[in-house]
């Protein structure tokens, strides 16, 4: 896990020291895969891709995985979490970077939802309580931003339920 942080922050170093060129922020037809660590049910790695279907409004899909070691009394157990669905955002650059006076060539607050699946396996030192695998619906709204540095490159950030993430994007 030291390894994947490392690489990650050494990743977005580079973003932010990497020379500025002009990039389109959001509009129909922009393609991102946005890829970052999350934290969520634990902290773990996550995976998304937009595409712009309305000058306003992008759907993708998302993939994500966390593991986190946890305790009661005496005993720990570990939780694994795999979740995969789609997601739908609404961007409001044209509207915040105006009234912010922002570039809007680099900068895209959007706001969304995310409706899916997700796989939970608890295993339990002892196998007292907590043993088992479970799934279910996996459903949640979030807000987020994408700063591009470059043309193509850039970072984002999104907080929400389930999942919160940061990391780099990647228009394509």
């Amino acid at each position: 896990m030291k390894k994947l942080l490392t690489m990650t922050a050494v990743a977005i170093l580079c973003c932010i020291f990497a020379e500025n060129t002009q990039a389109q922020a959001f509009q129909k037809g922009t393609k991102n895969l946005n890829v970052g660590l999350g934290l969520g049910y634990g902290v773990g790695l996550n995976a998304s891709v937009d595409v712009g279907i309305h000058e306003l409004i992008s759907v993708g899909a998302i993939g994500a995985f966390s593991s986190s070691n946890l305790g009661y009394g005496l005993g720990r157990f570990r939780r694994t979490t795999f979740a995969i669905g789609g997601r739908g955002a609404v961007h409001l650059g044209k509207f915040v970077n105006e009234a912010l006076s922002i570039d809007d060539n680099k900068f895209d607050p959007y706001v969304g939802i995310a409706l899916g699946f997700r796989t939970v396996k608890y295993n339990d030192d002892y196998a007292l309580f907590y043993n088992g695998i479970g799934t279910g619906l996996m459903y949640g709204g979030y807000a987020g931003a994408r700063y591009y540095f470059k043309e193509k490159l850039g970072a984002y950030a999104e907080v929400g339920f389930p999942y919160t993430s940061l990391g780099i994007t990647l228009k394509f």
